[in-house]
């Protein structure tokens, strides 16, 4: 059954500081998505699907005023010392224009700085990171004892990850699907792998949706191998098992989305906020109530699949350069760099878990 919480709990269970003392124990989105659906709730029904209800100018600027709230009770960035040098930066496609804009913003503040990133995908990032530990991983999903294991055989002794944002998600379908709505067993069925790599449901009508689609195969669209979604899904939607070997890789979530705006028969996950008239996302089954996809809901606390957005680097360079990661992390954790990843599309931190952070990385923080 999928569970409610504040978002800031979910911000809390997803952080990992990776050192053999701290373990990660499992998120609300995780125990949500392993547990049954609610007993009797019947995710699909023959009816006419539940289009998303538009939102209401009143509820977004309700909505941007919440953000902007959290926002105003953190510090600006002040720079406290002169950097320059160079800062390496790798990891997700879908942190990549968050990156960039993070990138520019900071150089104002110091211009003697060169910044350069690539996106090859959170899984490439991890790895290149274990070979040279100067590098900055940015990482689409939760970091996970599997991971501390590839950074420490390499080059990367003391790993640490810190949350910078948040992304919710949402199952995309045909806008003329009628799946009315998702609950976990639905979730395993179309993306889990059997032992032949092939989905335990192969047609719409394996998830009782009937009429002209029921018999129709279901087309899974999602993203490559190496990318954090890929392996948010597998590892925390799916409990660990493997994605379907029938899957259609995409190489970002707008992909994913036009391919099923072409596709009636297709599905996949992509970030809540995209947008295209001939998809809708697919509300949860909730504790017995259908919840919508929605930014308020995910605000409110009330909507579960939210993934952490991570930094990950090697301590001992904190040490080593200056304050240069130092500055970076208070600038990406500051009004400043929250302020990005709001208008970067994605949700910003709980004020109280960022100072919970700051505190744990560099000691007592004063409000």
């Amino acid at each position: 059954m999928f569970r409610s919480g504040r978002v800031c709990f979910l911000i809390l269970a997803t952080i990992l500081v990776c050192n053999t003392s701290k373990v990660r124990s499992q998120s609300p989105t995780e125990r949500a998505l392993s547990n049954q659906a609610v007993s009797g709730a019947n995710p699909t029904t023959n009816s006419p699907a539940t289009m998303p209800q538009a939102v209401a100018p009143e509820t977004q600027r309700q909505q941007q005023f919440q953000m902007m709230q959290m926002l105003e009770q953190l510090p600006p960035y002040r720079p406290a010392e002169k950097l320059s040098g160079q800062a390496k930066l790798s990891g997700s496609k879908t942190m990549s224009d968050l990156g960039h804009q993070w990138a520019q913003n900071f150089k104002q503040f110091h211009p003697g700085l060169d910044v350069t990133g690539t996106a090859e995908g959170s899984e490439v990032a991890l790895r290149l990171l274990s070979e040279d530990p100067t590098i900055i991983a940015g990482v689409s999903r939760p970091v996970d004892a599997k991971d501390q294991e590839l950074l420490q055989a390499g080059k990367c002794k003391e790993p640490i990850a810190i949350t910078v944002g948040m992304e919710a998600m949402a199952l995309f379908v045909h806008r003329s699907n009628p799946l009315v709505s998702i609950s976990p067993d639905t979730v395993k069925a179309i993306f889990a792998a059997d032992k032949e790599g092939k989905p335990r449901a192969r047609v719409w009508g394996d998830l009782g949706v009937q009429g002209l689609l029921s018999n129709e195969p279901i087309a899974v669209y999602e993203r490559e191998a190496n990318s954090g979604s890929r392996v948010f899904i597998s590892r925390v939607l799916l409990g660990g098992s493997e994605l379907t070997s029938s899957l259609v890789p995409c190489n970002s979530n707008t992909d994913i989305c036009v391919a099923i705006s072409k596709d009636i028969k297709g599905v996949g996950f992509a970030d809540i906020n995209f947008e295209h008239p001939d998809v809708r996302r697919v509300p949860l089954m909730v504790q017995g109530e259908l919840v919508q996809a929605s930014e308020i809901n995910v605000l409110a606390g009330k909507y579960p699949i939210v993934r952490p957005l991570m930094l990950v680097l090697d301590k001992d360079q904190l040490t080593k350069d200056g304050k240069l990661r130092e500055s970076i992390l208070r600038y990406v954790l500051s009004r400043d760099g929250q302020n990005v990843v709001m208008k970067s599309g994605f949700f910003p931190l709980d004020p109280g878990f960022v100072y919970h952070q700051l505190t744990e990385l560099f000691g007592q923080q004063l409000r």
